[in-house]
């Protein structure tokens, strides 16, 4: 091995350990914040959203992805699920462009009440049953039917009331519109490998952009791990005025 090969393999491997450090760090924090919910503490951190709101405006969203303990929950059930299935259903591109609006119209209609005098729209946010479930109140047997299912659902499918029916993640994914740190993309060093693309559990294209300007990152920072060349992928400052996609 040359110098200059090996000087990379170091550079591969310190970033590897830097980016298993980083995984660490937010599974840590998920513990944390799920532990106050079953310790019945979640309206005292409560207030504490509201810095994960304001920041989301610099930093992106982070709540969704380091936080929420629904979403945090999906996560493990994925894990357990690749045990025993591997290869997780993604949905289409085709798809994927237009269903991920399906938790704006969603939330249009609870707050329109468009629909509340035919069904109670309450008992299908699993994220509301859950934080209730986990202290304690009473929650009627449709909505703890409902979370089940998607947690269920979270073992093939990675995240899939994060992606298509959480109306809480939305004002931090708006927010983070604007923001100025985000996950970049070096082009000349991209090999199309995809794998990017196949880690995120929010199914965003990682690959055809220079840096994610997209209200579904929650900052999981897994396409970044599972990039195989050093420096391709990272997060770091960027303008938000300048375009993100390849094609756009």
């Amino acid at each position: 091995m040359d110098r200059a090969n090996y000087q990379q393999f170091q550079e591969s491997k310190v970033n590897r350990k830097k980016q298993k450090y980083i995984q660490w760090l937010r599974v840590l924090i998920q513990l944390v914040f799920l532990g106050l919910l079953i310790a019945g503490l979640h309206k005292t951190v409560k207030s504490i959203f509201v810095i994960f709101l304001v920041a989301s405006f610099v930093f992106g969203n982070y709540f969704c992805g380091w936080v929420c303990p629904f979403g945090t929950m999906q996560e493990y059930f994925s894990k357990i699920g690749s045990m025993v299935c591997k290869k997780k259903i993604k949905m289409p591109r085709r798809l994927q462009r237009y269903l991920q609006f399906s938790r704006y119209i969603l939330a249009i209609i609870i707050v329109a009440n468009i629909v509340a005098a035919f069904v109670d729209l309450s008992n299908i946010n699993a994220y509301k049953t859950f934080t209730h479930w986990m202290n304690g109140k009473f929650v009627q047997p449709i909505a703890i039917t409902i979370m089940g299912s998607f947690l269920i659902l979270a073992l093939f499918f990675e995240r899939p009331f994060c992606n298509y029916f959480c109306s809480e993640g939305i004002r931090y994914g708006l927010a983070s519109f604007t923001r100025f740190f985000t996950i970049k993309r070096y082009v000349h060093t991209c090999i199309q490998c995809k794998k990017c693309d196949k880690a995120c559990p929010m199914n965003i294209e990682i690959s055809t952009n220079y840096h994610v300007r997209n209200a579904q990152c929650i900052n999981c920072f897994k396409c970044i791990e599972v990039c195989p060349v050093v420096g391709t992928l990272s997060y770091g400052k960027v303008n938000p005025l300048e375009k993100s996609e390849e094609n756009s």
